[in-house]
């Protein structure tokens, strides 16, 4: 967990210093009081991604999301934030209260239809890839190499979720 702005400036370097560190994330109150800054999420946007990118970049789960971990009493504004955080690239939080878990469960598993998608375009582009085309029109867009992994990566986290 990111708390400070020491840490903030050196975390790629944590999220890669031993195999045990599996995720990483941004203690958002610490970290807006050691900036000085609200726990608002103008403020916590930027940190809040860069976090998530340095956990990419070091291969460890990026958890969290954009704005306080005190807000949970509101569910459709928390319900929000991790739909948002699940847009950003974050694949899971921390709870401080059980009312929060239910809603982060339901955000971060893809729905039905995302999965319906991802299946569809994977089946696309490998019978276009199996008659030599690198990249086709789906749904009136172009579908390449980085949207079917996109979409590969979303079946995987599906099943993993639903084995845990």
């Amino acid at each position: 967990m990111i708390e400070t702005p020491q840490a903030y400036f050196q975390a790629r370097e944590i999220a890669s210093a031993n195999a045990r560190v599996v995720g990483m994330t941004l203690g958002q109150e610490d970290f807006a009081l050691e900036t000085g800054m609200l726990p608002e999420p103008e403020g916590l946007f930027t940190p809040a991604v860069q976090i998530m990118v340095a956990a990419r970049a070091a291969g460890v789960l990026p958890l969290g999301f954009v704005g306080s971990i005190a807000e949970y009493r509101d569910e459709e504004k928390f319900r929000s934030t991790i739909r948002q955080a699940r847009r950003l690239g974050f694949v899971g939080s921390f709870c401080i209260h059980p009312l929060q878990v239910k809603v982060l469960n339901e955000e971060m598993m893809p729905t039905e239809d995302e999965l319906t998608r991802a299946r569809a375009i994977v089946a696309a582009y490998n019978e276009a890839k199996a008659q030599g085309r690198g990249s086709i029109e789906f749904e009136g867009k172009m579908l390449d190499e980085p949207i079917v992994k996109r979409s590969n990566q979303l079946l995987m986290l599906a099943e993993h979720l639903q084995r845990a």
